[in-house]
């Protein structure tokens, strides 16, 4: 899983990053020894990527104190936020983390940066957790003993029949060309970010209209993306088309419950695809069409298929991964096709942003990867019954323009907007 979110590099920028936004100022001093803490305590996280035929995380000697944490002054955070999510973990280089702070006279905005390469989402959410105790703690006055954990999917398919791991998968389905986010000249090199947070009240509406319908808060907002889609893009009605979902396969773990912050910093998520046919459904059709399309693949173990085909190709070698990636990329790019990627993380508990009961926490979201354009990945969290809807893209093949008006569309399309 490591290396093929490292080799994703080809596709787009895999940095991740968990925003925290404080009514008052951190200590800095203390941040910093708490994110050394974290980085001795889980080995990959202070280790670079060592890309050869048979890769490995090697651990570095160190990181400058001082270096572990970067300061921002900002008079208007949420205009600079941006420009600080655009700023990437480097994982040939390491370490795998890398802590910024956006600054004003009276208030901070943490930033959590990391690789994809060491961690997903979920595993985001778990080494923020593990930051907020050890910044709690001062750092703990013993640093917590490193252990060499399994990074792979073992546990995940142990479950399931050995035979299941040999099948030879069929290629997936090349994507219907056009179907891809609408890009200009310029290429995708500078990456941006759209954000919305919308009210408690709209994800009360979403949970209304999905309860009127047996449906789930993602189904309905997995509608209303491709609703947005569709009238961004255009494509031929009647086809069905492809639109990636993630999912955590930690699900299928005998007591995902009882894995301890450390065991879950690492990668056990994969994506599949949900097939949705473009027409002229209203939004109540579409969620529908869209609790139809995620119940047919939660009936079979979704996304076990993915994990045994990428635990299976792994053993070929990286060398063929890296070809598999190009491959990819080669065949998006000539037929202008990048089915476009939603990632609902879900709930961020208030543990996880717990950093002290005398600073409080106004809001907090998980921003995701980057693809190159014409790719796009929305990622959605939930906070305090907040939802809040973030994409990063490539400028200037995508403007600004262009995505806050896709932005603004996929809103209107939500219930109770």
């Amino acid at each position: 899983m490591d290396q093929f979110n490292y080799a994703l590099q080809t596709v787009g920028d895999q940095s991740m990053h968990m925003v925290i936004a404080f009514k008052g100022l951190l200590d800095e001093e203390r941040l910093r020894t708490a994110t050394a803490t974290v980085l001795t305590a889980v080995p990959v996280l202070g280790s670079r990527f060592v890309e050869c035929g048979a890769p490995y995380w090697e651990h570095l000697n160190g990181t400058g104190h001082d270096a572990l944490v970067l300061i921002h002054h900002s008079a208007d955070p949420c205009r600079d936020l941006p420009a600080v999510l655009a700023l990437p973990v480097n994982p040939a280089t390491g370490p795998q983390l890398c802590i910024h702070l956006i600054r004003t006279s009276g208030n901070d905005t943490l930033c959590i940066t990391v690789h994809h390469a060491a961690m997903d989402a979920r595993g985001l959410l778990a080494c923020t957790r593990f930051l907020a105790e050890c910044y709690r703690s001062s750092g703990y006055s013993t640093v917590p003993q490193a252990e060499t954990m399994d990074r792979s999917l073992a546990a995940v398919l142990s479950p399931f029949p050995e035979s299941a791991r040999i099948c030879d998968w069929p290629a997936p389905e090349d994507p219907p060309a056009g179907w891809a986010f609408p890009v200009g000249s310029g290429g995708g090199g500078t990456r941006d970010f759209a954000l919305r947070t919308l009210p408690a009240s709209s994800l009360d509406a979403v949970k209304r209209a999905g309860n009127l319908q047996e449906a789930t808060v993602n189904d309905v907002l997995l509608a209303a993306y491709f609703l947005a889609l569709c009238r961004t893009i255009g494509p031929p009605p009647g086809r069905p088309v492809p639109i990636m979902v993630s999912i955590d396969l930690r699900r299928y773990l005998n007591d995902p419950l009882s894995l301890s912050q450390k065991d879950m910093i690492c990668n056990q998520s994969v994506a599949f695809a949900i097939h949705m046919k473009p027409g002229s459904q209203s939004l109540e059709e579409m969620i529908a069409c869209a609790r139809d399309a995620m119940q047919e693949h939660m009936a079979n173990n979704p996304g076990i298929a993915s994990a045994v085909d990428l635990q299976s190709f792994g053993y070929t070698g990286f060398t063929r991964i890296c070809e598999r990636v190009q491959k990819m990329k080669t065949t998006n790019d000539t037929r202008h096709a990048n089915p476009p990627f939603l990632g609902n993380i879900g709930i961020i508990p208030e543990e996880v942003v717990a950093f002290s009961q005398d600073i409080p926490v106004i809001h907090a979201f998980v921003a995701g990867i980057v693809i190159d354009p014409p790719g796009i990945a929305l990622g959605v969290t939930t906070f305090r019954d907040q939802l809040t809807l973030t994409i990063g893209y490539g400028s200037p093949a995508i403007s600004r323009e262009t995505m806050e008006q896709f932005m603004d569309t996929l809103v209107s399309y939500l219930p109770g907007a």
